[in-house]
């Protein structure tokens, strides 16, 4: 019994500290952010592409996941449940199904509920990156990213 008991209280106390750590891993580099988006949107095709501020860990990710699966114009096919998520970048790429489109409302409330802001959205546009930034009232800015 005194054996299970100090397992136990091991197992949290690492289980605790790892918590913590992620805590404290740092946000994405904006000029990492930008070259990996790219990188996704040349890559793929039907897909939106988000940044998420604070998703800096996998454990983070399962939220998000959940939240923006259950979304009608997912392709669940693709991906793991239509989503993929890399906290290195905070990006989550969304698989959409043929001719879907994010209704940008659900999109900012499926990540807020899960704990997270959803940022921006990349596109590409004449070949230059665009980032349509979210407001809270699920209107968009557009600010073009230019390489330098």
């Amino acid at each position: 019994m005194c054996r299970l008991y100090l397992i136990t209280i091991f197992s949290f106390f690492v289980s605790s500290n790892l918590i913590v750590a992620n805590e404290d891993k740092e946000e994405a580099r904006p000029e990492v952010r930008l070259a990996a988006a790219e990188k996704i949107l040349l890559d793929s095709s039907n897909i939106s592409l988000i940044y998420v501020e604070g998703l800096v860990c996998p454990s983070c990710a399962i939220g998000i996941r959940k939240n923006l699966s259950k979304m009608k114009v997912v392709d669940n096919t693709r991906f793991k449940d239509g989503i993929d998520m890399n906290p290195e970048t905070q990006l989550v790429t969304i698989a959409l199904k043929e001719g879907g489109v994010l209704n940008t409302k659900d999109l900012i409330e499926c990540v807020e509920d899960a704990g997270y802001a959803a940022i921006e959205e990349y596109k590409l546009h004449d070949s230059h990156l665009d980032a349509h930034k979210f407001n809270h009232d699920a209107s968009v800015k557009i600010v073009h990213h230019t390489k330098k």
